[in-house]
């Protein structure tokens, strides 16, 4: 059932990715639209679909159950990254290109990609999962892989108040406040929960029409990879996955938690590192052809990912 959850989640995604390749090319989207409506789907429909999932999903009673199985993410990509760098230095990747690997090896795209692919396969359920590995990948990249990016172009990087703001983005205060809302009992005024639900029932379609910009902007060059590319496939189809699986048996984590947590480990390349990258003037086009060709290639993949995990979890 999970694997045909998969495939028919899957085809959903690509149908509505289609939708937005198809946009792109007649010019209904430009970059400059494309651009609005990433900044509105970040600001708006995530935060109020993270914070009414919380609402909904989140009790004391799934704390207590899950516990420190919530803060495994906090274990999981500092990992990937620990062997990202290390497959960095052990396969010669240039300096110039070295923080942003890491990057790319070790962290996902866990919203515009993961959330929408994990709510086609796992439903609802899978909502707070997606809201506990969100904030220490965010944590992540806006800390240690942003020093890299930084290294990556001469630059030199700053923990300042831009940085924590970046850090506690809008999607992660939407998750915040309402898991605390959650904990404390507060309920809303209907009228105010039904157009909060509306604006987070957005966040699907919109990530999926971004995605398909993306896709069709790729040029003919796009496949012909670099070692980078090649390794930082390794990682994000791979290593990644691999490293959150093992964690995860190793602490008992429920299935529906391990299949969650090994689903976004597996996920694209994180759309910020190509504009990071850019403001860094570090190798934003390395970054761009891996957003671009993660994409696609990970959608794919993900059926067969399910599939492996169906093996080897118990349902």
């Amino acid at each position: 059932m999970l694997v045909a959850n998969a495939f028919s989640g899957v085809l959903t995604l690509l149908l509505c990715i289609g939708a937005g390749v198809l946009a792109a090319k007649l010019g209904y989207i430009d970059d400059g639209t494309e651009m609005k409506l990433s900044k509105f789907t970040l600001h708006f429909s995530v935060p109020c679909l993270l914070f009414t999932s919380c609402l909904n999903y989140i009790s004391r009673e799934l704390i207590s159950e899950l516990g420190a199985i919530l803060l495994i993410p906090a274990l999981i990509i500092p990992l990937c990254y620990a062997f990202g760098a290390a497959a960095g230095k052990l396969f010669r990747v240039p300096r110039k290109n070295f923080g942003l690997f890491c990057v790319m090896f070790s962290m996902s795209n866990a919203i515009f990609i993961g959330l929408p692919v994990c709510l086609a396969i796992f439903g609802d359920a899978a909502l707070p999962l997606v809201a506990a590995y969100f904030p220490f990948n965010t944590l992540m990249f806006w800390t240690l892989g942003a020093m890299g990016l930084a290294a990556d172009g001469g630059k030199t990087f700053k923990l300042d108040s831009g940085t924590l703001r970046k850090v506690f983005s809008p999607p992660l205060l939407g998750a915040l406040f309402g898991a605390v809302f959650a904990l404390l009992g507060v309920s809303l005024p209907g009228f105010l929960t039904n157009a909060l639900r509306y604006m987070g029932n957005m966040t699907t379609p919109v990530a999926c029409v971004l995605a398909g910009c993306t896709v069709a902007h790729m040029g003919k060059g796009v496949f012909k990879l670099t070692r980078e590319g090649w390794l930082t496939f390794a990682g994000r189809f791979a290593v990644s996955p691999l490293i959150a699986l093992v964690t995860c048996i190793l602490f008992s984590a429920p299935p529906l938690v391990t299949n969650v947590y090994t689903l976004e480990s597996a996920m694209p390349v994180m759309s910020q590192s190509m504009l990071l990258a850019r403001a860094y003037e570090a190798n934003h086009k390395l970054a761009a052809q891996m957003i671009a060709i993660t994409t696609v290639a990970g959608l794919l993949y993900v059926p067969l990912l399910i599939f492996v995990l169906s093996k080897i979890i118990p349902s």
